[in-house]
């Protein structure tokens, strides 16, 4: 999970259409929220990914639902209000249900910054000093389903690892006299190859975001470029935006 910046709100979605739906939604229960111009914007706003666990979105069998962050069962005068909607894969949606998130809140991706809340250890959510809010948003979404969560953490987690490994190798010849062009491009193009997976817009971006800039690997090669004056400008700013969207234990 990662946090999102919410954009505005289609320009369909006015005053007037708002209190339509609603008064639809209340009168007969349809799914007034079932709208292109929302799913459109939605799915804009998080990068075609689900907001809680990174899904990617529109996939075959990975279809968007209209999430109301405050169930729109309990407070049906919010069920369009532009500022409760949010993109979900139907796994967290549907486990989070009518979960009532005033009383118990969760993480709102657009208005909460999940890194204040949770960190990642074995590739597994854990709340950062047991506090509330993350051990809820956790167990209301079922954010470590082996299957379907853990188990792409650890398979992203292991492809980052090998690649680090290989591109140790090359940056070890380097130091040891093969310091060609071609060598050194090697090295700069697949760490920002690698950063590039923490990007907001990639599947499950806060899982590699963690894996690298944690990794002792990593954090050896970025002290060694730095001091043969090889970490370039977009190294440091891919660097950035992974510090940003990792879930780390401790602040970096």
């Amino acid at each position: 999970m990662i946090k999102i910046q919410r954009v505005s709100a289609p320009s369909e979605l006015n005053d007037e259409t708002v209190s339509t739906l609603t008064t639809l939604y209340k009168s007969t229960g349809e799914n007034v929220w079932n709208k292109p111009y929302i799913k459109k914007e939605l799915l804009k706003m998080s990068h075609n990914k689900c907001c809680y666990c990174e899904l990617k979105l529109g996939e075959e069998g990975k279809y968007m639902q209209v999430e109301h962050y405050h169930c729109k069962s309990l407070y049906p005068d919010e069920v369009v209000l532009w500022e409760n909607l949010l993109p979900s894969c139907n796994r967290c949606n549907t486990n989070k249900s009518s979960h009532d998130t005033k009383k118990e809140p969760i993480i709102n991706p657009c208005c909460d910054n999940p890194s204040d809340y949770l960190y990642m250890e074995n590739y597994r959510l854990k709340s950062k000093d047991n506090n509330l809010i993350g051990c809820t948003t956790i167990d209301v979404l079922y954010l470590n389903e082996s299957d379907s969560l853990v188990l792409p953490r650890f398979n992203i987690g292991n492809k980052i690892q090998e690649k680090l490994q290989f591109l140790e190798d090359l940056l070890i010849d380097y130091i040891d006299g093969n310091n060609s062009t071609r060598r050194r491009n090697r090295i700069i193009n697949g760490l920002i190859d690698l950063l590039s997976l923490a990007d907001p817009t990639k599947e499950y971006s806060a899982t590699a975001a963690t894996v690298i800039i944690t990794d002792g690997t990593y954090q050896l090669m970025q002290k060694q470029l730095e001091r043969l004056s090889l970490w370039t400008d977009d190294l440091q700013y891919l660097h950035d935006i992974a510090v940003k969207n990792s879930l780390c234990k401790n602040e970096i």
